[in-house]
């Protein structure tokens, strides 16, 4: 009796010696998951990232709006083939206080030609095209054309502005069209290639700067899974670049969604539809991406191509849809497809002057003007001009403007119903909480312990003062407190959303 009564005391002791162990496991754990919410830092809800419980909210796209001049840069001279494109997004110039983009010039066939179009403007909307008599084309110096070396084999990709470059090195850029080698120039006209291996490419990329991890960022195009794929390239210096590696194909949810969408255009008569129609060849495959850092996390918009059947030669190629979607990484490997997949910048409808039907094309990275993003892309008409005449059958291209309200990409939604979502366990180091929302009904906000069972005193929605109307910046207030009292600490921030919007959330001092 006394031995069993030992077995059993020790037992207990062991039991609650192992209860202590979990909990302090379990407090262990809570304090790695714990994220720091530094002042200025937003929180976006393109992953699931910063979010716990979520109960009657979910995640809606918002596509940008198309501005209604568009497109802002046409192909209306001579030199700018049927068609023009651009990758890159415009640089701001801080010296001469000018935008400036580089444009590629297309001709009749649908291909890019040598060398790039030059184009500035003060307001990002009206666009001039210099005469910069660089360039002899058809027995003509009078045009906006930069070439490098005067080779129109060099096609030029890429160039942007680097403001804490070396002065011969402000401007940079790419060449290719198959590889991609890295130039660089002290005006943006008149540019070096570098001494230095190119980097392996099909005949898409895209180039971006890091400020943060202070290195370059090149995806290129390789074939993968169900065909076109996107490879990442590093360099911190410009020279040195990475083996490009595989991030991001297509999948077996995308051949389904792309399936559908297809039959989907080929029923709206208010669509251009593509020519060839062969159900048993649709495919979808990554065109290209950009790839930019926005907040706390890199932002994708890898460019969906569905495509619809192969063009019989001699063109031979493949006719279909190509329209960018929306894709989030925090480690530029591993990348999250955002929402239900739908288009971020769908085709538009056919109509006079339409020109972005068949093809859409995002530049590099979205510029912040004011309380808006702007992202120009690159609208074509048709994806490959036919074999056979149609009514639409021109290949003409031009350079488009879409906006969104910042941080807009991805909000939480509520409806009348009500719902509510809370935050893993962060650590605050603000004392001012402030939302990006839209609430026709309220927000409200309070603060739970950190594993969301109880609510602080002091803290409850209901003490606090509701979030209404649209607000790029609104603080969230609880009267006669401040989150400083709450600084170091680990909790959880509960929002409560009715017929409202959330956009993201960030503290202040």
């Amino acid at each position: 009796m006394r031995k069993a009564s030992f077995v059993f005391v020790g037992l207990t002791v062991l039991t609650a010696l192992s209860a202590m162990a979990q909990a302090n496991r379990a407090e262990a754990d809570l304090a790695i998951d714990a994220v720091v919410l530094r002042p200025g830092e937003r929180q976006l809800f393109l992953d699931d990232f910063i979010l716990g419980d979520l109960s009657g909210a979910s995640r809606v796209i918002h596509p940008p709006r198309k501005y209604e001049g568009n497109p802002v840069i046409r192909a209306d001279r001579p030199s700018d083939g049927v068609a023009i494109q651009l990758r890159d997004a415009p640089s701001w110039d801080e010296q001469e206080q000018v935008w400036k983009a580089w444009y590629i010039r297309f001709g009749d066939d649908g291909n890019g030609a040598g060398g790039s179009g030059f184009a500035r403007s003060k307001d990002g909307l009206v666009w001039e095209k210099p005469i910069l008599g660089l360039v002899e084309l058809q027995g003509d110096r009078n045009n906006n054309v930069v070439m490098v070396d005067g080779d129109p084999a060099a096609f030029t990709q890429h160039v942007i502005i680097d403001p804490q470059a070396p002065p011969a090195r402000r401007y940079k850029g790419m060449i290719g069209p198959r590889g991609r080698k890295p130039i660089v120039s002290a005006d943006g006209f008149t540019f070096t290639k570098l001494d230095v291996p190119a980097i392996p490419s099909q005949d898409e990329s895209h180039l971006n700067w890091d400020e943060v991890t202070r290195q370059y960022i090149l995806t290129v195009k390789h074939g993968g899974p169900f065909g076109r794929s996107v490879y990442l390239s590093l360099s911190p210096d410009f020279e040195q670049w990475t083996k490009p590696e595989l991030i991001y194909h297509a999948d077996a949810q995308d051949q389904e969604l792309g399936a559908r969408y297809l039959r989907e255009v080929q029923a709206n008569p208010r669509l251009w539809r593509p020519t060839i129609d062969r159900p048993a060849e649709y495919n979808v495959e990554i065109y290209n991406m950009a790839v930019f850092r926005y907040e706390g996390l890199f932002i994708g918009l890898p460019n969906y191509f569905e495509s619809s059947g192969r063009i019989p030669l001699p063109r031979g190629n493949q006719d279909g849809i190509n329209s960018p979607k929306l894709a989030c990484s925090r480690d530029l490997r591993a990348w999250t497809r955002v929402g239900d997949r739908t288009h971020f910048i769908p085709i538009s409808e056919m109509g006079p002057g339409v020109l972005d039907t068949g093809q859409i094309m995002a530049s590099s990275h979205p510029i912040r003007r004011g309380d808006e993003l702007w992202f120009y892309y690159s609208g074509i008409d048709v994806r490959h001009r036919p074999n056979v005449p149609r009514v639409v059958n021109e290949y003409r291209g031009a350079i488009h403007l879409a906006k969104l309200r910042v941080d807009g990409f991805v909000s939480l939604s509520a409806s009348e119903q009500a719902g509510y979502f809370d935050t893993r366990p962060v650590v605050l180091e603000g004392g001012r909480l402030y939302v990006n929302a839209v609430a026709a009904g309220q927000l409200r906000v309070e603060v739970t312990t950190p594993d969301g069972r109880k609510v602080l005193p002091g803290w409850e929605a209901g003490q606090g003062v509701a979030v209404t109307g649209d607000h790029v910046r609104a603080e969230v207030t609880w009267p006669g407190r401040n989150l400083s009292e709450l600084r170091g600490q680990r909790v959880r921030l509960r929002f409560h959303l009715q017929q409202a919007d959330l956009y993201s959330f960030w503290l202040e001092p």
